[in-house]
């Protein structure tokens, strides 16, 4: 496994579960004959992005991703 891919698996598990859940389904529905295509992946992506950076979707803080340091 390339180094990129160990990050990104790191990354990924260190999200809540309904977001790992969400992502999975968007990793299996990008493999699966007929789901939608790079194109139609990326346009959901940007949307996302788009309404991250506006504050119509606020996301989540570190503390709620990773907790309170201590």
């Amino acid at each position: 496994m390339a180094l990129t891919s160990i990050y990104l698996a790191e990354e990924a598990l260190s999200l809540p579960p309904e977001q790992r859940e969400q992502l999975a389904k968007l990793l299996l529905d990008s493999v699966k004959p007929g789901g939608p295509s790079d194109e139609e992946l990326s346009a959901m992506l940007r949307s996302r992005l788009a309404e991250l950076r506006s504050g119509k979707d606020r996301g989540l803080s570190f503390e709620d991703v990773f907790g309170e340091r201590t």
